[in-house]
């Protein structure tokens, strides 16, 4: 394999590992691509109250929700004083058992679910019989059934369009057939049992189901709907108007025919339910949806540290971006600075100073390091105690500034001592040299480029969308590497180069 073929392949695969995992991370994950995206987090809480039998054993029966399409289950609760509480699967239905073996006077059960909404990829429902038994029906309701069935399959093309027009055609109201299968006065009740006829006489599995509607109400009540399944997936439909409910907004309680609410031991229970809603960063609701179903990925990720920790690691993860800005500056453009990486531990520590306190306060540390710089000149020393002397200088002068602007009010000023001190006496050595050797306008000109790319660096290190991107996505960190090796494979002039050149250009 040859050199250059190798390096394709590296890059190529280091740019695809990081958009893949990207990808990955967003679209199965639910990690939002901008931070200020918001989810909605809503509470749902029943409320059960009943009046105990003295003497008798209490077993309360309550039909709770099995979550499912878009909706994300982040917990659920049951609070009851003194009472156990299990829950089983009864068919398609979950139902929770409260038990006490003595109670008097009036009691009080609540069950509370968080949810979630569209923090994640919806996992496919499980797979419902491909065929029903049709329902029995006496000959006249037969023949109305056959009679709207000729009308529905003109009209529709798939399960959804065949179940609109079934509800549409059930609420015609000079239609004899429908308004002999409704019954009456063509409520949601009716419009739906009259609904599942038809349908499961098409072979098409139908149910009856109830529902809340996920909107902030203090006393929110089930509503009914009708649920048919197209092969993958339960569609719902309101039955007074035919149209479809979307997963995402409304919480299906329960299917069937099953009562919701059963007490033994107790006279008079009663079911109320409240909604409230709030809005959380789409990346929390990430987080917390993780931390619930136990999903191993939460453990190996960044968001699984303590918050301490991540915002340590937000400033450290955008360090290898700022030196690729660097690397492009001085590969393709030319700019000269001091050192490879002072630009971006300078920027880095702009963060806390802001950007022009940041370069007046450097500044006016590099100007007190040269000048004593230029003292220790005449002095002959050697390099090392040389270097050592400035280094106590600057953290002098540091002391210095701060103390200063403490006492005149101003705190930015106090923020100097997050500067690199090694980088700095570095940087006056570095600067002093270059002003010796190629003169003042030369050093001016390199110290203007290392704030420059500084500021720059900044800049990019800063941007809360960018830090929002590689902390959630730090597989993006691959795709910068492969940058890093596109520039470094780079052989031609440099745009500095062709402006220094640009007389022999033109001849």
């Amino acid at each position: 394999m040859t050199r250059k073929l190798h390096f394709s392949i590296l890059v190529t695969a280091l740019i695809l590992g990081g958009l893949l995992l990207t990808l990955y991370q967003h679209r199965w994950l639910g990690l939002p691509l901008v931070p200020t995206t918001s989810q909605a987090l809503w509470t749902v809480e029943a409320q059960v109250t009943f009046d105990a039998q003295a003497g008798r054993p209490i077993l309360a029966r309550l039909l709770v929700p099995k979550v499912q399409g878009e909706l994300i289950d982040l917990g659920e609760s049951f609070v009851s004083r003194g009472y156990g509480v299990t829950v089983e699967s009864i068919g398609a239905d979950r139902r929770s058992v409260w038990s006490i073996r003595r109670a008097t006077g009036r009691q009080t059960l609540f069950y509370r679910l968080i949810l979630g909404v569209g923090a994640h990829t919806p996992e496919p429902s499980a797979k419902e019989p491909t065929s029903v038994t049709p329902p029995e029906m006496p000959p006249a309701e037969a023949l109305a059934v056959q009679t709207l069935l000729d009308s529905i399959r003109r009209q529709s093309a798939n399960i959804a369009t065949f179940t609109g027009e079934a509800l549409r055609n059930l609420r015609a109201p000079d239609d004899q057939s429908a308004r002999l299968l409704v019954g009456g006065e063509p409520t949601p009740a009716r419009l739906a049992e009259a609904a599942v006829l038809v349908l499961r006489s098409a072979n098409i599995p139908a149910r009856i189901a109830r529902a809340l509607p996920l909107r902030e109400n203090a006393h929110a009540s089930l509503e009914v709907l009708l649920s048919a399944y197209d092969g993958d997936e339960w569609l719902y439909f309101e039955p007074t108007t035919g149209k479809r409910i979307a997963s995402r907004d409304t919480l299906i309680w329960w299917q069937g025919a099953n009562p919701i609410l059963e007490v033994e031991g107790g006279r008079r229970p009663e079911i109320s339910f409240s909604i409230a809603g709030r809005e959380v960063t789409a990346l929390l609701l990430a987080r917390e949806a993780g931390a619930v179903d136990g999903s191993g990925w939460i453990n190996f990720s960044l968001l699984g540290l303590p918050l301490q920790t991540q915002q340590l690691y937000r400033i450290l993860i955008m360090i290898p971006v700022g030196v690729c800005v660097i690397v492009f500056l001085r590969s393709f453009i030319g700019i000269e600075t001091f050192g490879t990486f002072m630009p971006a531990l300078i920027g880095l520590s702009f963060r806390e100073t802001e950007l022009l306190n940041g370069i007046v306060l450097f500044s006016l540390l590099i100007a007190v390091g040269m000048g004593i710089r230029m003292y220790l000149e005449h002095l002959k020393l050697l390099l090392v105690p040389r270097l050592a002397v400035i280094l106590t200088v600057v953290v002098l002068a540091m002391g210095g500034i701060t103390i200063l602007s403490h006492r005149l009010g101003f705190d930015r000023g106090v923020s100097v001592a997050l500067f690199p001190m090694v980088i700095v006496a570095m940087t006056i050595e570095r600067m002093t040299i270059l002003w010796e050797e190629r003169g003042a306008w030369w050093a001016l000109v390199v110290a203007a480029g290392s704030l420059f790319t500084a500021a720059l660096v900044y800049l990019v290190m800063s941007a809360p969308l960018l830090t929002h991107l590689f902390f959630t996505f730090p597989g993006l960190l691959l795709v910068v590497m492969a940058l890093m090796l596109l520039a470094g494979s780079y052989r031609g002039y440099r745009l500095s180069e062709l402006l220094r050149f640009r007389a022999l250009v033109r001849s």
